[in-house]
């Protein structure tokens, strides 16, 4: 007859985990189980520096809330990326059509240009940018429509 181990591990297993769990503190929620009632404190009998607090601290300010308006606003409320002339470093150059800039503020930009305009790395430029809807990855940073571009000397 063959023997049993993974039967007998797992009866092993369940009986050690019935035990522990037998065996472990009572959580600070449930009172410990006693024979007679009148060894365990009432809660009008407990010190107050063990009773924990019911009330949330209080504060003067309201709690944030969503204002409700009646109309949608007129200018958008997520932020955009500045467009216009920007002045900054080149960081990924070539013939295009993608570049890459970090600006003088310090943002990170990639650039699309279909004008072919060969920029090298480390170049100083003065980039007028859009906004485009092209879903094209040209490395790192905001994707942005490189429309000018003037070399700063």
């Amino acid at each position: 007859m063959r023997a049993r181990p993974p039967y007998r591990i797992g009866l092993a297993l369940t009986a050690v985990a019935i035990v522990a769990g037998c065996a472990s503190p009572p959580s600070l929620g449930t009172p410990p189980a006693s024979s007679s009632s009148s060894t365990a404190p009432t809660p009008s009998e407990a010190p107050p520096s063990e009773a924990p607090s019911p009330e949330a601290p209080s504060s003067t300010e309201p709690l944030p809330t969503i204002t409700l308006t009646k109309k949608p606003p007129k200018e958008p409320t997520d932020p955009q990326p500045s467009t216009g002339w920007l002045a900054g470093m080149v960081t990924r150059g070539g013939k295009g059509p993608c570049y890459g800039m970090i600006a003088d503020d310090g943002q990170r930009y990639a650039l699309y240009s279909t004008a072919g305009v060969e920029l090298a790395k480390g170049d100083r430029i003065n980039a007028r940018l859009e906004t485009t809807m092209l879903r094209i990855y040209c490395g790192p940073g905001t994707l942005m429509a490189m429309t000018e571009v003037e070399r700063i000397k």
